[in-house]
């Protein structure tokens, strides 16, 4: 039996949970990310630690007022691209009535991940917090999170008929790009949210 196998099991025995779909439900990650720990033959120990706390009732309870929001431990590329494998890192806890009355988004549709780079500088500096909306498609001109060939990256998407324009906001040392719609079509591409907010280190 491999280690992952070993490591999943034993998750499996904490959470009490008889299924990878459970598991991932009682985690609060994907059943993908089950299957590429299992590729990788390596699940992160921070995992553990939350199944035993999940096992022993010992899961914090989120302060009144607050929305606890899936932290991704990864880093939106504002530079030019960084090659990484979404995971879940933790949680972080926004106040409820700050995403719903001054974002206007549904908490359950919103997500949190850090940007690395300094291209969206002064909109977003290396290190800033962002909070993602998912979105399947389009919202409009916009700053976005997309998946380029396998890369995760963050920049102000302009729409026009034929193509999409990829602008950084630290415009002196980073140029637009351009891919039309059929060139979308032919690579890995994916929108994967649109962000809403952003914060960090002055």
């Amino acid at each position: 039996m491999k280690l992952a196998d070993k490591q999943l099991q034993e998750l499996k025995d904490l959470t009490q949970t008889a299924t990878n779909v459970d598991l991932a439900k009682a985690l609060g990650i994907s059943a993908n990310t089950i299957q590429t720990w299992r590729l990788r033959d390596k699940i992160p120990e921070k995992i553990f630690l939350k199944a035993r706390r999940i096992s022993q009732n010992e899961e914090l309870p989120t302060p009144q007022g607050m929305v606890s929001l899936t932290y991704y431990d990864v880093e939106a590329s504002a530079g030019h691209g960084s090659l990484v494998e979404v995971e879940v890192a933790t949680e972080i806890n926004f106040a409820e009535v700050f995403l719903r009355d001054e974002l206007g988004v549904n908490p359950k549709e919103v997500f949190a991940m850090k940007v690395k780079g300094e291209s969206m500088y002064p909109t977003l500096k290396d290190g800033a917090r962002v909070i993602i909306k998912r979105v399947d498609d389009f919202a409009g001109d916009g700053i976005y999170v997309f998946r380029v060939n396998g890369q995760i990256m963050i920049k102000r998407l302009q729409f026009q008929p034929t193509k999409i324009t990829f602008v950084s906001d630290n415009n002196h040392f980073y140029q637009p790009w351009e891919l039309t719609h059929t060139e979308i079509k032919n690579i890995d591409f994916e929108i994967l949210g649109q962000a809403v907010w952003g914060g960090g280190k002055l």
